[in-house]
This record gives C-alpha cells, sequence and structure tokens, in this order.
C-alpha cells in the first residue's frame, strides 16, 4: 500500500523528542479521571453498574477523581504562563468561532439549569478541561498528540490485561465474555478503536518505528473485538476508512472500491442462499439483540428522555445536570435497568443544552472532519487525516453511544485536535496558499 504523504515545515509534523514526562503525566490523569480497577472484577453478564452505584457517582463522586482533575488544571495553568511563547493561538475561519461558541455556551449554561449545583459542577471539570485543551495545543504537536494517544491507550490496555488476569476475569474464549479492563466494555471499545486509529496514523508520521505502530494497532483491533461493542467497532471501521481513502494514492483507493464491491456481492449471495441468520449473528458479534446494550434497549431510552426534551427543548437542562438521583431513578425504573446516559451524543447534548448545544455541537464536527482533510489533501499531511478520521469516529460513535460527552480521553482527544484545527494550524503556519 502507497501512501501520498509527505512531511512539511508546519506545526503538525514538528519533529523533535517527544515530551514523555507531559504523556505520562496526561495518561496518569485520564486513568485516574475515567478508569476503576473495579470493573476488572465484574466477570462475564455483570458489567453494567446498579441503580445504586450510579447514583452515588451523581451524589458523592469520587476524591481520586477530584484530585486528578486538579492537578490537570494546576498543570494547564502552569503550562500556559511559563510557555507563553510557544504557539500564538489565532482564531481562522468559522471552526474557531463555532467551538468558541459551543464552549461559552457550556458554560453558561448553570443560568438556567434546574439543578443548578450538578451542572456548576459538571461545567467546572468541562472548563478545566477546556484550560487543559489549550495548555496541550499550545505545548504539542499533532504528531506529538498522535504519540501521546498510542502512549495512553496501550498503557490503559496493557493495566486492563494485567487487571483481568490478576482478579481471574480474563477469560477470552469462554461464551457471553467481553473484554474489560479498567472500564466498561463499551468504554474500553472506544479506547481500542483509538489506538487502532493512533497506531495506523503514527506508522505513516514515524515511518522509522512503522512495525511497531502497526503492531499496536493490530493489538487495538484484536482486543476491539474482545470486547464485542458493535457501535465502536462500526465507528472505528468507518473513521479507519476515512483516514485510508485521504492518504491512499489512487490506485489503492481504486483498489479498495474493488474490494468493497466484492464484500457487497457476497452480502447479496448470503441474502439468496438463505444464510442472513448466520451473517446477522456474526455481525451481532453473538449477542442477543434484545440484551439492554443492543439498539432496542436503547429505543426505550429515547422515548423516556423524549418527554423530558420537550419541556426544555431551546435550553435543555443544562451541562451535565440532567442525570440526578430523581431522574436515575424514573428512567432506570421505566427501562428496568441501570440507565445514566441517554446512550446518543446527538440526544445527550439536545437533552443538556438544548437545540442551540446540538446544532454547535453538530456544526463543530462537521466544520472539523471538513478542515482536517482539507489542509491534508493541500497539504499531504497524514496527521491533519488522523484529525479528520478522529472526529468521523465521534461523529458516527455518537449516534448510539454518549461517551464523547462525558469526560474522558475521546472527548479531550476530539477538543485537543479541535483546538489545533481552529487555532494553531493555519493556512499560513502549515505552508497553504489556497488560490
Amino acid at each position: 500500500m502507497s501512501y501520498n504523504s509527505h512531511p512539511h515545515t508546519g506545526l503538525a509534523l514538528q519533529v523533535g523528542r517527544p515530551p514523555w514526562l507531559i504523556f505520562l503525566f496526561l495518561a496518569a490523569v485520564f486513568f485516574f479521571v475515567h478508569h476503576d480497577l473495579s470493573n476488572s472484577k465484574r466477570g462475564i453478564d455483570n458489567y453494567n453498574q446498579s441503580e445504586d452505584d450510579l447514583i452515588a457517582i451523581v451524589d458523592e463522586g469520587s476524591l481520586t477523581r477530584r484530585i486528578a482533575l486538579l492537578s490537570l488544571g494546576l498543570f494547564a495553568i502552569v503550562s500556559l504562563v511559563r510557555h507563553r511563547a510557544n504557539v500564538r493561538l489565532r482564531i481562522d475561519g468559522p471552526l474557531g468561532w463555532i467551538l468558541l461558541s459551543f464552549v461559552t455556551w457550556t458554560l453558561l449554561s448553570p443560568i438556567w439549569a434546574e439543578d443548578i449545583t450538578l451542572t456548576l459542577k459538571r461545567s467546572v471539570v468541562f472548563g478545566i478541561l477546556c484550560i487543559a485543551v489549550m495548555a496541550v495545543a499550545r505545548r504539542l504537536s499533532l504528531r506529538e498528540i498522535i504519540l501521546w494517544t498510542v502512549f495512553s491507550t496501550t498503557l490503559f490496555l496493557v493495566i486492563g490485561i494485567f487487571a483481568e488476569v490478576l482478579f481471574g476475569t480474563f477469560r477470552p474464549f469462554a461464551s457471553g465474555y467481553r473484554f474489560a479492563g479498567t472500564l466498561h466494555p463499551n468504554f474500553q471499545g472506544i479506547d481500542c478503536g483509538l489506538l487502532l486509529l493512533s497506531g495506523v496514523a503514527a506508522a505513516d508520521v514515524e515511518k522509522h518505528k512503522r512495525t511497531i505502530f502497526l503492531a499496536c494497532a493490530i493489538v487495538g483491533l484484536v482486543f476491539l473485538i474482545l470486547t464485542e461493542s458493535r457501535t465502536v467497532i462500526a465507528a472505528a471501521l468507518l473513521a479507519l476508512a476515512a483516514y485510508f481513502a485521504a492518504v491512499c494514492s489512487r490506485a489503492t483507493k481504486i483498489a479498495m472500491a474493488y474490494s468493497l464491491s466484492i464484500v457487497f456481492c457476497l452480502l447479496l449471495l448470503f441474502f439468496e442462499a438463505g444464510l442472513l441468520p448466520d451473517l446477522k449473528s456474526a455481525i451481532m458479534l453473538g449477542r442477543d439483540d434484545s440484551t439492554v446494550d443492543s439498539f432496542n434497549g436503547r429505543t426505550g431510552i429515547w422515548e423516556d428522555v423524549g418527554y423530558y426534551i420537550h419541556r426544555r427543548p431551546i435550553l435543555g437542562y443544562g451541562y451535565g445536570g440532567f442525570w440526578t438521583p430523581t431522574h436515575i431513578r424514573v428512567i432506570s425504573g421505566e427501562e428496568k435497568w441501570a440507565i445514566s446516559d441517554s446512550h446518543s451524543a446527538y440526544l445527550e447534548y439536545l437533552l443538556t443544552l438544548g437545540a442551540v448545544g446540538l446544532v454547535a455541537y453538530t456544526l463543530l464536527l462537521f466544520a472539523g472532519i471538513r478542515r482536517a482533510f482539507r489542509f491534508q489533501r493541500l497539504s499531504q499531511n497524514s496527521a491533519f487525516a488522523f484529525c479528520g478520521a478522529l472526529l468521523v469516529f465521534c461523529s458516527s460513535d455518537g449516534f448510539l453511544e454518549s461517551a464523547v460527552v462525558n469526560p474522558s480521553l475521546l472527548m479531550f482527544l476530539s477538543m485537543a485536535v479541535l483546538a489545533q484545527l481552529a487555532f494553531v494550524c493555519r493556512q499560513e503556519t502549515i505552508g497553504i496558499v489556497n488560490r
């Protein structure tokens, strides 16, 4: 496979020794913010938290999580003060204004929130992440962000494997097993998907270590399949296809088109030969379509939250402020299983930030994807293709999952990429002359 990319003098492929201490610090922060070793003990058919656990998280929070977030905020402030001359941030084009509008709307949401205290807490966390994003956008190049993603997701995966082995829950050949590690399998699938995408991108950016990064990508794919997270697998494959479509040569694209045509013809043969049930079982990864994590399980949640959306369609309930203990109890009681999110990023933003927030978020993703692939096409820099693929991953996974809404590696990474595209990677910076 040939790649149509080459280095250039812009910031996105800035060379030099990666700042490993910063990588390690950021990885540690997001491990303590989002991960929990107790997930490794749950085992088969016990991956979901109870209603009481979800309510306890809302009511009490986590001291470790607070310390990690405060450390991140302190690091960000010190970094912004001490390294003011690193990169000058400047708005260039509509993407920057959309990003600023979305952040401003989110931080203002406690004003009209139903539960002001909860929304204020969530907004403070979001504000800390925004400050940290700006610090990372100034300190790290896109190349370094890709390497940090590989480093963090590999570290999280190793810890997760070790924890499951230690607790005796690592049974990949057992019926009903889903790899969870230190997260719920669906969230673990997101980290594995990020490892797959960043590993492939790092292999293109760091050609002298290509074999190592491709090996990381393959490991990410294997464990992504073991999570049996169907939405994440589909989103990761779609993002990977977008990446290859952007960086591959024309001959490779033609070969990929022929391959997809063959796959489509084989699917038609499956239909004609009456093998649809077997095909469906393979696509469903052997899981029952009636389970709570299935599409059928989500539709009930969407119907339940629809009532609340109609009550506050424009402003919403405030960022992170809808899922109070009362709402968790009511909706969990309706669906007969513990629920603390809408299982759709778009629906979650409509619920918490209203129609205004949803429109801003959708425009943000669209403008970010467009700008990333445009910069890649004009500069032939695969780092921009990674940005576009990451945002494609967020946009597609967001239809059936709301992980990108929660403070996590995925949320922070997508914000960092958008900040780079909006404030750092201007046309004059990457040497593009658009005529």
